[in-house]
């Protein structure tokens, strides 16, 4: 039997360090105006909904503004439109 060469790739890359930084704190909540992005996971619009009202009621955040994207991946330009007239934003629950 011959033996035969075996050639091994390593399919890792060095890591990408991106230069992001904070945004800045807000000074107040009162009269801000919140933005909700609902990923339409299980209760996540709910969550975010009860925690926008805790904070109109303790804080006196102003408007909230709620949208649903429906599927995985980036918002819509139209979503991530309306959201960016917002001073911040509830994002990010899942299952």
């Amino acid at each position: 039997m011959s033996a035969k060469e075996v050639v091994l790739y390593d399919p890792t890359a060095e890591p990408r360090i991106l230069a992001a930084g904070l945004a800045q704190r807000l000074s107040s909540l009162r009269g801000k105006k919140v933005a909700i992005l609902d990923n339409s996971k299980a209760n996540a619009g709910f969550l975010m909904l009860t925690v926008a009202r805790r904070l109109q009621e303790q804080y006196g955040v102003g408007e909230i503004v709620k949208r649903e994207k429906g599927i995985a991946g980036a918002p819509s330009p139209t979503i991530l439109d309306a959201l960016t007239q917002c001073d911040f934003a509830l994002v990010g629950s899942a299952d």
